[in-house]
């Protein structure tokens, strides 16, 4: 009864994790998860955030002004106070008025004043590496010896925050200022080498994104499968134990087939004959199909111990007494032929889970399930290298989430206290 008590706890927890995870993310960014463009603002291959606490790992800050008026222009100053070892990724200038010029400058530690940009404003958005990259080579060229070749090795943030011809850290306070004419709310974010609870991958996205998407795909998919199994094998458990006549026959010769089928195998066939390819090789397939043919290849053995557990209930003398006293099948199976199978149902079904789960996560792996799940998420973290650069972060935490949840189950369906 204790290990059953600490099983639900568990299983509490995680409930409430869920909850929060979702509530932690917004839907377009759920939404655009694939969409590589909509993360373009983001930092690339970005720690966790929560890096900067243990390390000397550049966080992702959103700046605050401080506004005063001169000669007829707002001015924005934004400062920013660098103490960490590497640089920051990029500096992002938000909310500029379209259309009209803008003066941006930035002050640097040792005094040197780089002016960034002045013109016209024709994105809102401006980024220091890809719209401000002259400027700041043609004022710090000679201090970093920037000639040549070494022109471009570095970003335009490299050279902002270098000290000198070495390229190591200048820090101290940077001034961002802004000017201009008219109303405008522009702010300045420096994106860090830190960025969100689990960082980011190649294309900038938030793997925080993508991991709550894939927990909430592979646990749908997982649970219903689940449910479908356990009604499935119930089902045809009861027939083929209980009912004699043709329909029972069929019943026991439709369960010793799916007892006897390759899942795998047969499972690749039947998911490339009933899905389509979309653009990137992605699968497409009705998620209810794809449930239902998982839980056909895979009740078998369950409703295989449905139909053993019936016959035996069957045989024995109270209800053969009750059947002499004209009973009849449907009060026979509700009141001793049921209970028992509802019993070993309900403990199957917390092992079941927890299985699916990992069933779920490894067809992901291999392409065989639709959108993002977290198999699909290890894959992509295969492919852009997380395991052999070191990024345990964006790997690790479904593996923990999985392992917590098939404790959770174990400890539910068990007997002993």
């Amino acid at each position: 009864m204790r290990r059953r008590k600490v099983g639900i706890a568990i299983l509490l927890v995680l409930l409430v994790f869920v909850v929060i995870s979702n509530i932690s993310v917004s839907e377009e960014d759920t939404a655009n998860w694939e969409n590589i463009s909509y993360w373009k603002d983001n930092p690339r291959r970005a720690y966790p955030s929560w890096f900067s606490l243990f390390s000397d790992k550049t966080p992702t800050v959103l700046l605050k002004p401080s506004i005063t008026e001169e000669n007829g222009l707002w001015v924005y100053r934004f400062s920013y106070n660098h103490t960490y070892h590497d640089k920051p990724s990029d500096v992002r200038f938000y909310g500029l008025p379209y259309g009209e010029k803008v003066e941006i400058s930035v002050l640097r530690p040792d005094g040197r004043l780089v002016p960034l940009y002045y013109d016209s404003v024709i994105y809102t958005n401006l980024s220091l590496n890809s719209d401000m990259r002259a400027s700041v080579v043609s004022t710090l060229s000679n201090v970093l010896d920037l000639r040549g070749e070494r022109n471009i090795l570095f970003s335009a943030t490299q050279i902002l925050f270098s000290k000198d011809e070495s390229m190591e850290t200048l820090n101290g306070e940077y001034i961002f200022e802004i000017r201009l004419i008219g109303n405008a709310t522009p702010s300045v974010e420096i994106l860090g080498t830190c960025y969100g609870i689990l960082g980011t991958d190649s294309y900038g996205r938030d793997i925080w994104v993508g991991f709550v998407k894939g927990m909430n795909n592979t646990l749908y998919l997982a649970f219903f499968t689940t449910v479908i199994i356990v009604v499935l094998g119930v089902l045809i458990g009861l027939l083929s134990g209980y009912i004699s006549g043709a329909l029972g026959e069929f019943a026991t010769f439709l369960l010793e087939v799916l007892v006897a089928l390759p899942m795998l195998p047969i499972l690749v066939v039947l998911v490339w004959l009933f899905s389509t390819q979309s653009y990137g090789l992605q699968v497409n397939i009705n998620p209810f199909i794809f449930m239902f043919l998982v839980a056909i290849l895979t009740l078998g053995k369950f409703a295989k111990t449905i139909r053993m557990i019936v016959i035996k209930e069957k045989v024995n003398e109270y209800v053969k007494a009750a059947v002499s006293m004209g009973a009849g099948s449907l009060w026979v199976l509700r009141r001793h032929i049921l209970p028992p199978v509802k019993e070993f149902s309900l403990r199957y079904s917390t092992i079941l889970l927890g299985r699916m789960v990992a069933l779920v996560s490894v067809f992901g792996f291999f392409g065989l399930i639709p959108g993002t799940n977290w198999g699909s998420l290890m894959i992509e973290a295969m492919e852009q290298g997380a395991i052999y650069g070191g990024y345990w972060w964006w790997i690790v935490p479904p593996g923990i989430v999985m392992a917590f949840l098939s404790a959770a189950m174990v400890l539910i369906s068990s007997d002993s206290g």
